[in-house]
């Protein structure tokens, strides 16, 4: 196996050393584990983020004992290409045409080696749980035994049990399934209790094996339908949840290309069809919302226990995150498809033990497509040629500051390929026609004013010279 020894011993003990001047360990020393926890469509609704009427006790929790990424960002706000994208180091456009919900970036790249597949590869146990990749998606190659792929328990009440919503496609059979539900159940009678309950077996399996281990867990929610145990439910007052700040499309924009009529969620049962939703269906679908939030939070309480009874947490790298975040109301959008703050956004806690950046926050831009190389130089891999990510690595083991200076994502409508370029102060999004190469339109935020880009600005001449300059960084970014 090869491994660079001296970098696994700086990034897990730079802390203990410029602390107390330890001693170095051999490099017999035990090979760190990784747990890789990944939910559904979740936006930076958390308590470590400020969110303070959520609850999310244990994700808060592991964020004191995480570098929390502010800007951290996807490369595409929809599940499949976003999910190939970071499991095979492979921006969206270079995944190739065969990617859709049947096949994985392996339809065009059959022999690059992914992320849990290096690790397989160098002596890892590797095994995946739940929604990694997309809903019949899977890449057997990557894992020493089979994917876990979990009942799909989509709906518990009583006269629910047995629907099953045709995820992510606005149908006329999703008129019978409702968009939320709040049965009296347990954990384990929804399918992420029982991928939760399988992660938590395996790491308990995991304590009597010499071999490290790299685990990915995917939770489903808070992905629609917005289900979760009523208890999760009772944790909020729903009179008391905020509504979206700007219900409305952006001031100035080309709502053709940068917004959609949220048809799926508005295909589900008693979901008007257009329009503004009334205020207290708003409210009552952001507390199913929540409430699902809330409950991946517990499930993930479950699995970080099985780590800290089972002894491993202490040489165990954890990353949290989301493939994507979400529109709740804001902008007039319910769900994600979109190049916007809220939908390209997403969490990230990274943990590596005895960091000195436990229980801080950043404000480096991200990628997603960055953890594939920061993971591999954590663990004294060397990722492949193909990986088109950045390690952050040298962030967290506090030798620089950022790694990037622009975040890149993209979104396709109306025959338009729309690409984003998110920098510390601006997100500037081109739309190019598909046949011509034409610009079709532009949008430019300011968030040091504006940040819930609310007021497309990217016609103001007192911005022009600044959305020039963006332009050129984005060329250099496609």
């Amino acid at each position: 196996m090869k491994f660079h020894v001296s970098l696994i011993i700086v990034l897990f003990l730079f802390a203990a050393c410029a602390k107390e001047k330890t001693t170095m360990p051999s490099v017999e020393d035990k090979l760190p584990n990784v747990l890789f926890i990944i939910a559904d469509d979740l936006r930076n609704d958390l308590g470590a983020y400020g969110a303070e009427f959520i609850v999310s006790p244990h994700l808060d929790a592991l964020a004191e004992e995480s570098l929390v990424f502010n800007r951290a960002y996807c490369q595409k706000a929809v599940c499949w290409p976003s999910r190939n994208s970071f499991f095979s180091g492979l921006m969206p456009d270079s995944l190739g045409k065969g990617v859709n919900s049947k096949n994985t970036f392996r339809a065009e790249h059959p022999d690059i080696v992914a992320l849990p597949e290096l690790f397989k590869e160098h002596g890892w146990y590797t095994r995946g749980f739940g929604k990694i990749l997309h809903n019949g998606q899977d890449d057997p190659i990557s894992w020493s035994e089979p994917l876990f792929t979990p009942e799909p328990l989509h709906y518990a009440a009583e006269e629910n049990r047995g629907k099953h919503p045709i995820i992510n496609k606005s149908v006329p059979e999703n008129r019978v399934n409702p968009l939320f539900e709040a049965a009296d159940v347990a954990d384990d009678e929804y399918e992420d209790g029982l991928t939760a309950n399988a992660a938590v077996k395996a790491i308990q399996a995991a304590g009597e094996n010499p071999d490290p281990f790299f685990l990915m867990v995917g939770f489903h929610k808070p992905h629609t339908p917005f289900n979760a145990p009523k208890k999760y439910w009772d944790l909020y007052d729903r009179a008391t949840l905020p509504l979206a700040d700007f219900p409305e499309p952006p001031d100035n924009v080309n709502e053709t290309y940068a917004t959609h009529g949220s048809n799926y969620v508005r295909s589900f049962k008693d979901i008007p069809r257009e329009g503004q939703l009334p205020d207290e269906l708003a409210r009552e679908i952001r507390h199913a919302y929540y409430a699902c939030i809330s409950y991946v939070d517990a499930l993930v309480g479950d699995v970080l226990a099985a780590l800290e009874e089972t002894g491993q947490r202490e040489n165990t790298i954890i990353v949290f995150t989301s493939d994507h975040g979400y529109q709740l109301g804001d902008h007039s959008l319910w769900s994600k498809h979109t190049n916007f703050e809220l939908a390209t956004r997403v969490p990230l806690f990274v943990s590596v033990p005895n960091s000195l950046a436990k229980g801080t926050t950043t404000d480096t831009l991200i990628e997603l497509v960055d953890l594939f190389p920061t993971l591999a130089e954590l663990c004294g891999l060397e990722s492949p040629e193909h990986v088109e990510g950045v390690s952050f690595a040298s962030i967290l083991a506090g030798q620089k500051t950022e790694v990037r200076d622009t975040a890149f994502s993209e979104f396709t409508r109306s025959g338009a390929r729309g690409c984003s370029i998110r920098t510390s102060r601006f997100r500037y999004i081109e739309w190019r026609d598909h046949k011509t190469g034409d610009v079709v339109a532009q949008e430019l935020y300011d968030h040091s004013k504006d940040p819930g880009e609310n007021v497309n600005i990217a016609g103001e001449a007192a911005y022009a010279s600044e959305r020039s300059h963006l332009a050129v960084l984005l060329e250099g970014r496609k």
